[in-house]
């Protein structure tokens, strides 16, 4: 699998998504907020066109053997149940690739972070829906890969994603304005399966050393 895996290979991918699963914020601990869901539920559908970069050869012992790789991914995101109708982001950020010697199977691991824009209908009086258009993203996931060959693969795993402004919808009470407080800021947390394709972007495979 040193044939799959190696410096400076380069990837596209395309991953699609079903995140009907509403859960309440995993890092509220770290805000000393508690663990609360809403009355209104989102599922999204996204779909993430990416660009990856292995940026080192399989190393570490064991369990942990594998390589990192830096990941750039545009996404366009339906939104089938909620009061919003599409999202678009742009995201980065890198996944952790387990590499057993000899399998075709090989776990992943990768978080990213970026922006958004979402059709906000918080502005417009809808109960805990989204406060502005500009927005920021979040996402971690975990599957499986398997390898047709050192140019073609599939995966499967799930997919955990957030969409919030970062509470930028809100302000200072001004009795001056529309709405004294803002919108408030409540986010959408949705996880589910995703499901994607891997091709390598150049035929030539790595020489061996």
């Amino acid at each position: 699998n040193r044939q799959i895996y190696f410096k400076n290979k380069f990837e596209f991918s395309q991953d699609v998504g079903w995140l009907p699963i509403n859960v309440p914020f995993t890092f509220d601990f770290m805000l000393s907020d508690q663990y609360q869901l809403y009355p209104l539920k989102y599922t999204l559908v996204p779909i993430i066109n990416s660009v990856r970069w292995q940026i080192g050869d399989i190393k570490g012992p064991m369990i942990l053997r594998g390589n990192w790789e830096v990941e750039a991914s545009l996404g366009v995101v339906a939104i089938p149940r909620g009061p919003e109708t599409h999202y678009f982001t742009y995201i980065m950020g890198m996944r952790r690739n387990f590499v057993p010697r000899n399998w075709r199977v090989t776990p992943y691991f990768d978080r990213r972070a970026g922006l958004g824009y979402i059709d906000a209908k918080g502005p417009l009086g809808v109960p805990y829906a989204q406060g502005q258009d500009f927005t920021f993203t979040l996402n971690m996931g975990s599957g499986l890969r398997y390898n047709f060959s050192p140019r073609c693969a599939v995966t499967v795993g799930l997919n955990w994603m957030h969409i919030s402004n970062g509470n930028l919808s809100e302000h200072k009470f001004d009795p001056n304005q529309h709405d004294p407080w803002g919108v408030e800021n409540y986010g959408i947390n949705v996880v589910g399966p995703m499901f994607g394709v891997d091709i390598q972007l150049h035929r030539h495979p790595r020489h061996s050393e």
